[in-house]
């Protein structure tokens, strides 16, 4: 199978997603969860920004519930629409989100935000990366305009079979500073 366009990037890694098994997705998850709360990067911030996971990515609802209990100050993203972007905004709870119209839990307003220079770490969600910050999302280019001018440190979270060879980027693409597997954690900036 040719997967060299970003869209049959996407759908080969939505494939690979959907084979995994509740017991061996749940180990990676763990393995991750412990690389990303002993992360010097995560222990020194203050201010973290976290997707809320949903249906087979890497699981971060431990960690927004472990950073919460840390004291640090929490944001998470919410869609406002294609041509608004995305906004960060503070949480203090996981109860607080909703299940947006994407299916993806948000908060139910849109106050109390962070800018992206705010924010001391973004842990992100996509479907594939390389191994020089290359990254592919979902398409809609949130991310990517959300940090376009941020300066934070942008970690990834995948599992290995996320890790591609080479990622297709375009102009708009913004780099991601890392990314942590089951495996390893890969920081681009040593």
């Amino acid at each position: 199978m040719k997967i060299d366009s970003k869209e049959d990037i996407r759908k080969y890694i939505f494939s690979q997603r959907k084979r995994l098994v509740f017991d061996e997705k749940k180990k990676m998850d763990e393995l991750i969860y412990n690389s990303v709360i002993n992360n010097r990067i995560f222990v020194n911030a203050s201010v973290v920004f976290i997707y809320v996971s949903f249906n087979n990515e890497v699981d971060t609802h431990r960690i927004i519930e472990y950073a919460l209990r840390l004291g640090k100050r929490v944001c998470v993203p919410r869609v406002i629409n294609k041509q608004s972007g995305m906004k960060a905004l503070f949480i203090n709870s996981l109860s607080e989100l909703v299940v947006s119209k994407f299916g993806i839990l948000e908060p139910k307003d849109s106050e109390n935000s962070s800018l992206p220079n705010e924010i001391d770490i973004a842990i992100i969600p996509g479907l594939a990366f390389d191994r020089i910050g290359g990254r592919i999302g979902y398409g809609g280019g949130f991310y990517d305009r959300f940090f376009s001018c941020g300066v934070c440190k942008k970690i990834a979270l995948a599992y290995e079979f996320q890790m591609l060879k080479a990622i297709p980027m375009e102009k708009y693409d913004v780099l991601i500073d890392g990314v942590i597997t089951e495996k390893d954690f890969i920081d681009f900036n040593i």
